[in-house]
């Protein structure tokens, strides 16, 4: 589940930390970055239990409404459908999930507030409308599932609070990314002032970050929901953490070979930039990001050097400059040019 462009992101932002502390150690950051790709993997697990657990809530809903001394006809026997939803109950079932939910720290059932809103929420829809009519069968369940968690439980306000008090790895990030150029770097009280005048200047950009690390891994989930067959045990269908050894191994290796490698890295991106460019203005995000970039060059023999590109100038996009696409995309187009001039890149 955790792929390449995921381990981009948590490199980057573990880079990016570390650069910017006053006792930089090397084997703090592995740390932090081995503990920001496990709690990655923690959010998936622990959106994928959110469901079963509403199921489980919304069944105690329904009893408290059924025994209550003025009742309604329909609270008296109530459409329990979605109590006995079969998809829910598959993940309710899975080993693995619940070894895992058992030795985690949070749990669902102690957000009242939050399950409520998500419960009100999906109980008023038209998908839970249309649910109840639609022919009793797993493929529907499953379907039910997936429709709600992408159009409520995912982009729901009162959920990415909650993940971002929880975990600074769940720093929900589904909200515009507001980027702006300034002269100087404003202070707290002056940014407001700041982004007026850099909208006015058209030197703003606000950005939705569908690559954001917590984005990617709602995706994940959606994916899995989909997947999710009657035929099939739970256990076939669950994503591992890493698809493969090698990934892992990736990650590690590019986090090391960055802070290794941090001077030479930044000495010769500076070679490449044009003499009118100001090297101080240069951004710190976009100089971590071709630095990342030259490590995969060097590094990595079977990733592609215009693959490399490519990745970090959309990762620009998203966590740079309005400006920075263009210029990081320029600079790492000369290094890779010579780089493989004088033989230390031998790839595509």
């Amino acid at each position: 589940m955790i792929n390449r462009l995921l381990i981009r992101t948590r490199v980057l932002q573990t880079a990016y930390a570390h650069f910017h502390r006053e006792e930089q150690k090397l084997t703090s950051a592995e740390a932090e970055l081995k503990v920001s790709l496990t709690r990655t993997y923690d959010l998936y697990l622990f959106l994928l239990r959110l469901i079963p657990e509403l199921t489980e809530r919304y069944d105690a809903i329904l009893e408290v409404r059924r025994t209550k001394h003025l009742a309604s006809p329909e609270e008296r026997t109530p459409n329990k459908r979605l109590v006995n939803n079969r998809l829910a109950q598959k993940i309710d079932e899975c080993a693995p999930i619940e070894l895992w939910y058992n030795s985690f720290p949070l749990a669902w059932s102690e957000e009242d507030i939050l399950l409520r809103q998500l419960i009100n929420q999906i109980e008023g829809s038209e998908l839970y409308k249309g649910y109840l009519e639609r022919e009793d069968s797993f493929a529907n369940d499953r379907t039910f599932w997936v429709e709600v968690f992408n159009s409520i439980i995912a982009p729901h306000p009162l959920l990415a609070e909650y993940l971002e008090s929880q975990s600074v790895y769940w720093d929900d990030e589904l909200s515009q990314t507001e980027k702006a150029e300034f002269e100087e770097h404003p202070g707290w009280e002056e940014l407001d002032t700041a982004f007026a005048e850099a909208r006015s200047g058209q030197l703003y950009s606000s950005t939705k970050l569908s690559m954001g690390a917590v984005e990617i891994v709602k995706d994940f989930v959606a994916k899995t929901l989909k997947r999710i067959d009657e035929e099939l045990s739970m256990e076939e269908v669950l994503l591992p953490a890493y698809r493969d050894a090698d990934d892992e191994v990736y990650a590690q290796h590019l986090m090391r070979q960055l802070l290794l490698g941090h001077k030479k890295h930044v000495e010769l991106i500076e070679q490449h930039i044009s003499d009118g460019w100001d090297k101080e203005r240069l951004a710190d995000m976009d100089m971590i990001l071709m630095q990342m970039a030259i490590v995969e060059f060097l590094h990595f023999p079977s990733i592609p050097t215009h693959v490399s590109i490519n990745e970090y100038v959309e990762l620009s996009k998203i966590y740079s400059t309005p400006k920075s696409a263009s210029f990081v995309n320029g600079v790492l187009d000369a290094v890779a040019k010579a780089l493989k001039s004088e033989g230390k890149i031998l790839k595509q």
